[in-house]
């Protein structure tokens, strides 16, 4: 069986960068959600972890939950996909996580 020995920190860095990412879009209001109260929703909470299962090289769960709480916090945003958009989201989701499975082994030599 193979061992790990990497940097003992590397959660806890994963979770500063992705909270420090995650703050750093609600306090630019790159969203246009307004506030930061309305950023923290549970919504926002999946793509945060969306962003830490990327920072990980865990792609298809960052797909999927990028997918999901986007989809969820689009009625709130000002901008607003057009029919075109919403009519292929989830094939293009679907797609994404595919794409993503098949980069696994690629991804796995990283960590």
């Amino acid at each position: 069986m193979k061992e790990k020995h990497g940097n003992p920190f590397a959660s806890i860095a994963t979770f500063l960068i992705s909270l420090g990412l995650t703050m750093l879009i609600a306090k630019l209001d790159l969203l246009k959600l307004g506030d930061i109260p309305d950023y923290f929703v549970w919504q926002m909470l999946l793509i945060f972890f969306g962003i830490w299962s990327l920072i990980s090289l865990e792609l298809v769960s960052a797909v999927v939950l990028f997918a999901i709480g986007f989809w969820f916090l689009m009625p709130e945003m000002t901008v607003q996909l057009t029919e075109t958009y919403k009519r292929i989201y989830w094939p293009a989701v679907l797609v994404l996580a595919g794409v993503a499975f098949m980069l696994k082994p690629i991804t796995k030599k990283f960590n």
